[in-house]
């Protein structure tokens, strides 16, 4: 296998294949459904291609030495065949021996596991002039920061008999539960073998997606929410300390591609390689990731080396984080059984080929099970490592490593730059961060999530950078949009700043501002504050559909630089296994809209149609839809609106009644509450229409 330092690339030509990121470990979780797993793909690839672009365009706005990457690349644009090294670092948290010098290894084991870390560190790692805060990163299992995170069940004699390992990236999760909330039901309770959870469980209480009226996700929900789990709460699903996401990563590895001189005081000279003792170094000077980790500073340092070396570089598809096979060499269990034979891969694989049919090296586990079967008498903490009994997932997680997969092939080397400084007052500017739908930036933002060492943080930490998708012809929506180094002022409307897109069609009125919003920004350790700009939102009817940056311009500037794929523009599109869905148009009584099918195909009833789906005519052969569908009378799997009370037949297509006030609502015409039996869960399909607003 060939090693992140005797890595020898060669000039390659571009693949002029359509390239697209495959999900994590190429997982398929929608097996049972070609239709919404090419919808997941499809939204996996492209949140991939904006956590890269936001990646690649570095910061701008309020840093000096902070230049676009050159030598990092996006597959989506180019995509050549290369040359893949494997780059890996403890599961254990590295931080925690650093910061706890004189503690026992048993002690840093428990910490490991529990979290209950007494004593304080340094907010700031890299200068001298830190103040003691409680340990960091906050949360649940804040402290597992290295991209590794484990729950640990017990019996009732307080042995361990299972064990769940995590690496899987929140962004996936909660992309996935946009596509379809009961698959992330049916996952949970599959993984966790826990058939009590249910929807409410993972559901954020008192707010809905406004286009689907379904829940929204709760990322800390109890189920994946600390590192003790039994039957009435814990689990481990996915990710949850701060700084355990995968556009860290990919940011991570963007931004420690810019070439530092080393030393990085003056005189400066030509020398921008930085050994891996200086790699803890390298994070301070360049401003990326959290020193003392296993992980970002062999992250950052080896991809550093690779632009070092001449190369372009890139994240191999499909990108993410992943557990390696444990070293059970020194395990030993009380029967003689292989330990290995425990070890159970629940998601992901021990192999993975690239896209080339290429075999990548390492192992692409995304959670892994450990657990004795009951019928041998003996649990996990009766087996022992190196003859000591397993009191500590942390013991485990000491055997095996975590990687993520660099991809390179040769290019040129691009200049050094300084260490990254402050800009002066006149060139900074505010720096966009993420944007929500209100409603969920408020309920997010105002509850507060306890932890081990009692510093409660605002869920909002917890969001991520999935961007945030509007119907093209939404009229009036009402969103936050945070920002950094904004210069507005809470009531006072002559500071309030001008937020425009990269698509003029799109248009926001900025009607609040809030200072001082305190969480920890997805990616960070620590939280920080920033403003909270209250904007209204209105996409025109000639927006392009796709990703749109977002300007943030203090009063007094020019527009400084968009964040790019902060916002998603989407065709107007109804599932067909979904109740009536917000189409975020509203008419009042002197105006009409006309709505026309444009594309897709669903169905409301698979066995019928020779298990064909149709468009929004409906069944081919015209079924009169029964009393309690959607519009009794008319053709069964017809698309029809609704708008106020007043529903009506769309079809093909339609202008709306006159004299109606309201939101625009759409549904398929079929068995809306289930009074015949599977009402619309059975159904297959959507469709897009387009709507004009006369």
């Amino acid at each position: 296998m060939k090693t992140i330092e005797n890595l020898e690339l060669e000039e390659k030509t571009t693949n002029t294949n359509q390239f697209q990121f495959r999900t994590p470990a190429n997982i398929q979780d929608f097996t049972d459904n070609s239709l919404k797993q090419q919808a997941m793909n499809n939204a996996w690839s492209s949140n991939l291609d904006g956590f890269t672009q936001q990646g690649m365009l570095n910061n701008p706005w309020n840093s000096t030495n902070t230049p676009a990457t050159t030598n990092y690349y996006n597959p989506i644009d180019n995509n050549p065949q290369s040359e893949t090294a494997s780059i890996k670092w403890s599961a254990f948290p590295g931080r925690l021996a650093f910061n706890f010098p004189n503690a026992t290894q048993a002690q840093l084991n428990e910490m490991a596991d529990t979290g209950n870390i007494t004593g304080q560190i340094t907010n700031a790692p890299c200068s001298t002039s830190g103040q003691p805060v409680a340990y960091f990163p906050y949360g649940p299992r804040g402290w597992q920061d290295e991209y590794c995170e484990w729950a640990v069940t017990k019996n009732a004699a307080g042995k361990i008999t299972r064990i769940d390992f995590t690496c899987e990236n929140p962004e996936y999760w909660n992309t996935l539960w946009s596509i379809d909330p009961n698959k992330v039901l049916e996952l949970y309770q599959n993984i966790l073998n826990k058939p009590q959870i249910t929807l409410q469980d993972l559901s954020l209480p008192g707010v809905v997606n406004p286009i689907t009226n379904q829940p929204i996700y709760n990322p800390l929900n109890k189920w994946n929410s600390g590192t003790v789990s039994d039957s009435s709460l814990g689990g481990a699903i996915h990710l949850t300390s701060t700084p355990n996401t995968l556009q860290t990563e990919i940011g991570l590895a963007t931004t420690s591609g810019i070439q530092r001189f080393n030393p990085p005081t003056p005189p400066y000279s030509d020398n921008t390689m930085w050994p891996s003792s200086q790699y803890n170094d390298l994070i301070c000077v360049g401003v990326f990731g959290q020193r003392f980790r296993n992980s970002d500073p062999n992250i950052g340092g080896n991809v550093n080396n690779f632009v070092t070396g001449a190369n372009m570089v890139t994240l191999a598809d499909p990108p993410g984080l992943y557990i390696q096979m444990p070293d059970f060499s020194n395990y030993a269990t009380p029967d003689g059984t292989d330990a290995s034979s425990f070890w159970t891969i629940v998601r992901g694989s021990q192999t993975l080929n690239d896209q080339f049919g290429n075999p990548l090296p390492g192992n692409f586990i995304l959670h892994a099970v450990y657990e004795v079967p009951e019928d041998k008498g003996y649990t996990v903490s009766d087996i022992t490592i190196s003859g000591k009994t397993i009191d500590w997932a942390s013991q485990i997680a000491s055997t095996f490593k975590m990687q993520i997969v660099a991809s390179a092939y040769a290019g040129t080397k691009p200049q050094g730059y300084p260490p990254v400084g402050d800009t002066t007052p006149e060139n900074t500017f505010a720096q966009p961060l993420q944007i929500f739908y209100q409603d969920y930036f408020e309920a997010m933002y105002n509850t507060l999530v306890p932890n081990p060492v009692n510093n409660p943080i605002s869920l909002l930490s917890n969001s991520t950078y999935v961007p945030l998708a509007v119907n093209v012809g939404t009229t009036k929506a009402q969103m936050v949009i945070i920002a950094g180094t904004c210069t507005a002022k809470e009531n006072m409307p002559a500071t309030f700043p001008t937020i425009t897109f990269s698509d003029p069609a799109i248009t926001a009125t900025v009607t609040a501002v809030k200072e001082n919003i305190n969480y920890a920004v997805p990616g960070n350790s620590q939280p920080s504050t920033s403003t909270a700009i209250y904007i209204s939102v209105t996409v025109g009817q000639n927006a392009s559909i796709g990703q749109k940056g977002v300007y943030v311009t203090n009063v007094g500037q020019s527009p400084s630089v968009p964040m790019p794929a902060l916002f998603l523009v989407t065709p107007v599109t109804i599932q067909a296994d979904i109740a009536w869905q917000n189409t975020g148009i509203f008419l009042n009584a002197t105006n009409t809209a006309l709505i026309t099918y444009t594309s897709g195909l669903w169905t409301a009833n698979p066995n019928e149609n020779n298990g064909q789906l149709y468009n929004a005519y409906g069944n081919p052969t015209f079924i009169a839809a029964k009393n309690g569908y959607t519009l009794p009378g008319q053709n069964e799997g017809a698309l029809i609106g609704k708008i106020g009370e007043t529903i009506f037949l769309i079809g093909m297509g339609t202008t709306t009644p006159p004299n109606l006030t309201g939101e625009i609502q759409l549904c398929i015409n079929d068995d809306l509450n289930g009074m015949y039996g599977a009402g619309l869960t059975d159904n297959l399909g959507s469709i897009e229409v387009t709507i004009q607003v006369k």
